[in-house]
Formats: C-alpha cells, sequence, structure tokens
C-alpha cells in the first residue's frame, strides 16, 4: 500500500468515525454483472476496502453476482420498495432512463459525490436532469481494432474516415483464386453503440434524439432524419460494404480473432480479452474510431456502467470515496482496459509509465481526450428494440439494395412510434 493511499484511508476513517461516533458493524451489498477477469478485479477492489477502511469503521462490501447489465435493472426494479433492494447497483446506461424517474435512487449529487474529481465525459455520460445519477464506474470508448501484420503487408494506415476505409478495404481484404472472400477488411453491423459515434460526432456535435440523446426530460422527437446524420452515415457505409470486403455479423469479435477479419469495432475494455484470445497469431494494434467524414469531428462518447445508490448512508459514502481514489481507479484501469473515472489519474506519472510500456491501452484515452465530452449515448425506451432495429436497416441497405431514404424514414418512424407509445404509458412523465 502506497503512502499516499494509505494516509487517504487514515483520515477518511477518522472523519467517517467522527460523523458516526461509532465503528457500527453493516454490510453494504452491491448487486453486478461482472465476470471473469472483470469479476476477479472487483472482488480484489472489495478485499482492498474490507481490509482497509471498511475494517476500520466495521463496514464489509459484498459482491452479488446478478447476471447480465439488463438483468441487474430487472432485479433492481423488482426489489424497489423493499428490503431486498441493493445499497448500490451496477447498471449500464440502458438504466438511466428508468433511473432518473425512480423515487429510490439516490443520486451522485445527493449523496454529496464531488463530481470536480470525474472525467468531464464520464460526467456527462451519466448526468440528467435530475444531475448525476450515477458513479461513472466501468467507463470504456468505441476504438478500432485492427490486424497490424496485415496492415503493415498491405502498406495500409488505419483510416481517418470511412472513404479512407473504402480507400483501402481491397489491400487488406483477401479472395481465393476462386473470388471467395477469405478474409474480410472489417466485421460488424453497426449498433446504437456505434452509431452514438458515426452520428454523434458528426459536425462537431449531434444527436439522435432531442432532451440531448434523452438525458434532459424524456425524448419526445426523432432528429436523425430531419438533420440528415442518418443518411449521410448510410451513404457512406454502403460505399464500403460495396468493397465486397465488409461482414455483417454481430460475432466480430470472434471474427477478428480467428484473423476472418483484418479490423473490428468494439468497447477499449474489451482489449485484455482479445490479446489472450490472439496470443501471438498476428499484431493486434488500437486506433480512433473513423470519422463518417471529415465534418465528423466530435469524437467518441463514454460507455460502460456505473454504480447507482440506493442508500444514502455514510458507508456506501465511505465505499464511493474508496472506489475514485487515485489508486483504486489506477488499479482498476489497469487490469481490465476499463478508462479511469478520475482525472487526476490520466497526470498520474505511474499511469503515464503504464501507458508507455502498453501503448493499445492509450488509444482509448488519447481518443476520450480528444473528444467532444457533449457526444453522449442515448437514452430512450425500447432501447433493446432499437439496437437491433439499427442492425436491421443497415443489413437491409446493404444487402438487399433497400433505398437509403426510405431506411432513414423508416428507422425514424420505428423509433418515433416507441417514443410515442412510452408517452401515452407515462404521462406523468
Amino acid at each position: 500500500m502506497k503512502k499516499a493511499f494509505s494516509v487517504f484511508i487514515v483520515l477518511l476513517a477518522s472523519a467517517l468515525l467522527s460523523a458516526g461516533g461509532s465503528k457500527e458493524e453493516n454490510t453494504i451489498t452491491i448487486w453486478h454483472q461482472f465476470t471473469g477477469a472483470h469479476s476477479d478485479m472487483f472482488d480484489e477492489i472489495l478485499d482492498g476496502f474490507n481490509e482497509t477502511i471498511g475494517k476500520d469503521i466495521g463496514v464489509t462490501a459484498e459482491g452479488v453476482y446478478q447476471g447480465a447489465a439488463n438483468d441487474v435493472l430487472t432485479k433492481v426494479k423488482a426489489a424497489a420498495g423493499t428490503s431486498e433492494l441493493p445499497d448500490i447497483a451496477a447498471m449500464d446506461a440502458t438504466a438511466c432512463l428508468d433511473m432518473k424517474e425512480s423515487d429510490y435512487l439516490i443520486t451522485a449529487d445527493e449523496a454529496g459525490i464531488d463530481k470536480s474529481i470525474l472525467l468531464p465525459a464520464a460526467v456527462r455520460a451519466f448526468t440528467s436532469d435530475r444531475g448525476l445519477l450515477a458513479v461513472p464506474f466501468c467507463c470504456s470508448s468505441l476504438i478500432l481494432y485492427y490486424n497490424k501484420t496485415v496492415f503493415d503487408e498491405a502498406g495500409a494506415e488505419p483510416p481517418r474516415t470511412l472513404d479512407d476505409f473504402t480507400a483501402i478495404a481491397p489491400r487488406i481484404g483477401q479472395r481465393d483464386s476462386k473470388g471467395n472472400v477469405t478474409r474480410y477488411a472489417f466485421a460488424g453491423t453497426p449498433t446504437t453503440y456505434e452509431l452514438g459515434a458515426f452520428i454523434g460526432a458528426q459536425n462537431g456535435l449531434s444527436y439522435m434524439v432531442d432532451g440531448k440523446n434523452g438525458h434532459f426530460g424524456v425524448p419526445r422527437n426523432v432528429l436523425i432524419e430531419t438533420d440528415g446524420t442518418f443518411r449521410n452515415f448510410l451513404v457512406h457505409w454502403k460505399q464500403f460494404y460495396d468493397t465486397g470486403f465488409v461482414l455483417n455479423t454481430s460475432d466480430q469479435m470472434q471474427e477478428f480473432a480467428a484473423g476472418r477479419s483484418a479490423s473490428m469495432l468494439n468497447a477499449s475494455d474489451r482489449l485484455p480479452t482479445l490479446q489472450r484470445l490472439i496470443g501471438d497469431r498476428f499484431e493486434i494494434a488500437t486506433a480512433f474510431v473513423p470519422m463518417t467524414d471529415e465534418n465528423a469531428t466530435g469524437g467518441v462518447n463514454i460507455g460502460g456502467s456505473a454504480l447507482f445508490m440506493f442508500s444514502d448512508s455514510e458507508a456506501v459514502k465511505a465505499f464511493m470515496d474508496y472506489i475514485l481514489s487515485l489508486d483504486c481507479q489506477r488499479s482498476w484501469a489497469e487490469g481490465t482496459g476499463y478508462l479511469p473515472a478520475t482525472s487526476a489519474v490520466y497526470s498520474d506519472p505511474e499511469f503515464q509509465e503504464y501507458l508507455e510500456a502498453n501503448p493499445l491501452y492509450g488509444t482509448a484515452v488519447a481518443q476520450t481526450l480528444a473528444s467532444n465530452p457533449e457526444v453522449t449515448g442515448i437514452w430512450m425506451p425500447s432501447g433493446y428494440q432499437i439496437y437491433h432495429t439499427y442492425q436491421s436497416e443497415i443489413r437491409e441497405v446493404t444487402e438487399n439494395g433497400k433505398d437509403i431514404d426510405q431506411a432513414v424514414h423508416d428507422m425514424a418512424s420505428f423509433i418515433q412510434l416507441q417514443l410515442d407509445d412510452y408517452a401515452r404509458q407515462n404521462t406523468s412523465k
């Protein structure tokens, strides 16, 4: 334990004992969706808290796996108003539409979390008209993963724009003697997550729906048709697809790791998993997400999940202070591939040394710091249906030749229907 962190622990414990008056034994329950290496790292954080601050103030933090992120939300909603509700739950942005309207959530603002220490883009990612809903924790961004071995052999650089991608696709893709594609230039079909960058970055900043993508008020109107952003994306994407070297698939990680595609888009925290899958079969590299066009300068949004609080106890506040400490954030980032949620880590000498030794992890950091923090993910009802409908419309355009303007209209109409239905069912909101 480093000296500075030890001092932090002593000071925090002293403050809590003064506030509470005694070391009352209790347990903080945290529901989460972490598995594999992420679960192991989270357990290390819990152990670190329990052996230091928790021990000093008589508090034990206990993590409980509850399934995928959407499962956690479902169980939280079911437990609302009962003693089964956890003190904290790790949930992704799909929970925000429900959480910002709930009367049992303790927002980060209400809990007295110091937002000034947090990465601005991370704050913006979970901010609504009710304030900062949760404490950012699993912060990630979309990045381009590419097979550097293939790119180098083709003399290709990672693309800055989709037009660049179109130009290099025939060089990094590969066909056999019969004309069959044996290696695609790119694998994957964009969803809401990818479109957060392809659309959100256009003209420096664009939104899919009003209310700043549903963060401020329940979204009422679709914007992707009237502002031309979805059409602009589809025009460029279809040109890329028409090279014959783009594979429409939801299994982009498997295709990329197997060497059947030369690149893919995915969350930055997938890097450790990819490195394990690929081993030394080829050299992997990372780059910024290609822009839709030269005017799409907004960058990417923060994705991932945050810690939502349902208790305003001093014990929960102590745990959050521990989570946001420099040492904890640095260890979590280095162990998982997530971006640090606290700004101080980015200028920390030890973290800088880590990035120098592991440059692939620096791509998401540099891209996030270069992005407009106002570029945000979308909060809307029927989020998972919309996620898959975007894929369907893109495939209709690329594979079946559907008219782009018709696809834009159909997509916008589908989203508008979801917004209208939600408004009818929640008139008080």
